[in-house]
């Protein structure tokens, strides 16, 4: 699986899905997701990234074309050591689902260039809803064709499909001395956090928990 960048989950369950997204008797909660676009963060750079996959290889190297999916959440946190003790946190109330739309032309997008065979693209926008934000993301599902995007729900992703997950600087996304996190789901002897080492990290936060035996049970996208 290939690097390219740049869900509490209070209780992940990957058999419970929403059917469609929540409904909202007011504008007020769009209103109130801070886009990763916007103007207001168009000056931060993603600084974290965590990738999930629709099955994750098991023992041997799961070929790509049995891959269905690969969704990227591209996170710009304005205070990444905040972002790991206080826990990243999100459900499907996080997410402004009337920004949500379809690419079908990917030869802009570098990460998905790097992922052979996807040819489009389904994009969510999320963030935190508090009154002062600290973190903004854009979700991004690639896949082989709309149907498969059609049929993605926030709900199927769980930290048991995550492959892997990164921090880093602003600006230092190509230099190796200025990473702060990284997991990776099949060399976790490998796994590091530059700044709070061993401490258990809460939410979407793949490792380390305060049980690992714990980790595939502490993050799903319905809040359950």
């Amino acid at each position: 699986m290939t690097r390219a960048c740049a869900a509490d989950p209070e209780t992940p369950n990957a058999s419970s899905h929403q059917a469609a997204p929540p409904r909202y008797d007011s504008l007020s909660h769009m209103h109130r997701v801070q886009h990763f676009d916007s103007p207001a963060w168009q000056d931060l750079e993603p600084n974290v990234c965590f990738v999930f996959y629709s099955s994750l290889p098991d023992g041997e190297n799961t070929a790509a074309a049995e891959q269905q999916w690969e969704a990227r959440l591209r996170v710009k946190a304005r205070d990444v050591p905040r972002l790991m003790r206080e826990g990243f946190h999100w459900t499907a109330a996080n997410f402004d689902f009337e920004a949500t739309y379809i690419q079908l032309d990917l030869d802009d997008d570098n990460d998905a260039l790097e992922t052979v065979g996807w040819t489009c693209s389904r994009n969510f926008f999320l963030s935190d809803l508090g009154d002062d934000p600290h973190w903004t993301a854009r979700l991004a599902v690639y896949a082989q064709n709309t149907n498969v995007l059609s049929r993605f729900r926030i709900t199927d992703l769980t930290l048991d499909k995550m492959g892997w997950a990164s921090a880093w600087k602003e600006g230092g996304m190509g230099d190796s001395s200025q990473w702060l996190y990284d997991w990776n789901f099949d060399e976790s002897e490998g796994s590091f956090n530059a700044i709070y080492d061993d401490m258990p990290l809460e939410g979407w936060w793949p490792w380390p928990k305060c049980d690992d035996d714990a980790l595939l049970e502490s993050g799903s996208a319905d809040g359950r």
